[in-house]
Formats: structure tokens, sequence, C-alpha cells
């Protein structure tokens, strides 16, 4: 645990999800093979368009337009919408089968199993702070079995704009009311969680398991502390 300035009390934490609370690599690994698989059984002309392909249309798209990274719900059905009109699907019928495919990739993509010692620590949380979930990602609390330690949780969509605005936070401080430097956030990501808070005005803890320094693009914001293993959060509790 490293501390880069001293951290004031707090009476609310966020948790970013993904790749925070649970390895979400093996997640999607898994849903977007399922997917591509869906796909070329209900659009047989769109088979050729691999995993991979999927995730190079992703990237173009992203790198045309970074505000999607911000929303990953949308940056996978535009993805989908381009693919699939690529290999013919016909405009009247493009929008029912994103809608669909997005349906069943859900599906797959909240078959998701959170540590049991994570969970332990959100029910430690839990017992002395409402706990709040922040994230650019579309896991859902509920399909995930995290309703019972969260108060609420917030992604992006029409109005609220992804990390590392301060859109999402601004929400949650208006529906729980406290000061923004009474919120701890919690995130692995560098740049959308912690530069995130801080244009927001809360207070992070960057969790770095992997060791690695941040990109110097992340270092405009340092995080209040910087952990390397969720078990560490104990001793701020």
């Amino acid at each position: 645990m490293q501390f880069h300035r001293r951290l004031r009390p707090f009476n609310v934490i966020s948790f970013d999800l993904d790749d925070t609370l649970y390895d979400n690599g093996p997640v999607l690994h898994k849903a977007e093979q399922a997917l591509a698989h869906y796909l070329s059984e209900q659009w047989p002309d769109s088979a050729d368009l691999t995993v991979d392909c999927w995730r190079q249309i992703r990237m173009q798209l992203a790198k045309q337009n970074p505000q999607l990274m911000m929303n990953m719900t949308r940056l996978r059905e535009e993805s989908l919408r381009q693919g699939l009109s690529s290999r013919g699907v016909p405009q009247s019928a493009l929008s029912n089968a994103v809608a669909d495919a997005m349906v069943y990739f859900l599906d797959v993509r909240n078959d998701i199993q959170v540590p049991p010692e994570n969970l332990s620590l959100l029910q430690r949380c839990a017992e002395k702070y409402p706990l709040i979930a922040i994230t650019n990602g579309n896991a859902d609390i509920q399909r995930i079995g995290l309703q019972d330690y969260f108060v609420a949780a917030w992604t992006p969509g029409e109005t609220l704009r992804g990390k590392p605005t301060a859109d999402m936070f601004l929400a949650a401080q208006q529906q729980l009311n406290f000061e923004a430097h009474q919120l701890l956030h919690i995130g692995d990501h560098p740049i959308s969680d912690i530069q995130g808070a801080a244009a927001f005005g809360a207070q992070s803890v960057w969790l770095n398991e992997s060791g690695q320094p941040a990109p110097p693009a992340a270092l405009t914001w340092l995080p209040t502390l910087t952990i390397s293993s969720l078990r560490q959060l104990d001793a701020l509790l």
C-alpha cells in the first residue's frame, strides 16, 4: 500500500466492477466466443468474422470515436451494426439483429463468479459504508449476485457519459447526497477510474495488481493511494 496524499475521512465507497472485483478477461473471452458462434448461426454470411475480427472492428471504431471507449455497450452495439451490415444484413433487419445479439451477449457476459474473498470484503465494507458501483462496462449487479452489497449502480447511458468524465459520480452524488471528497472510489484503471474520480473531486484507490507503472497519460492525476490487492482495503475500514 502506497499513499500519495493524505486520506481524508470518507463515508461512501464506490467500486468499479470489471477487473476490480473479478478478472474480466476470461468472462469476455467466453462471451465473445459464444457471440461469434451465435451470429454465425443467425447470419451465416457473418461466419467469417472471428472473435479477432470483431475485436478489430471495435478497435477501429474506438479509434475513430474515442468517446465510445467510455460506453462498452454502445461500442459493442456499433461494432455489431458495422460488422453485420458489411455482411449483407439488410437495414430493415439490422436494428433487431443488433438488439437480439446484445441480449444474447449480455446473458453470457453476466455469467460471472466473483471470488469469495472479494464477496467477504464487500460484506465488511457494506457493514460500515454505503457501497455503489460505477462502471463503464455492462455487468449487472443484480445478475452477477452483488445486489445485496450495493445500494445503487451506474453505467453509461443516453444522459450519462462514462469515466473519466464525472457524469456517473455526479448522478450518484445527487441520489445519495454526499460531498465529493467524502467518496472513496476504488478501481483498476489509472485513467478512467483515477482521473474520473479526480474530475469529480473524490478520493481514489488505484488497484494495481500487476505492479506495472501507470502510463504517462495517467500521471496527470495521482490516486490518493495505490494497493496491490483488494485485501489491503481492510486497513482502511
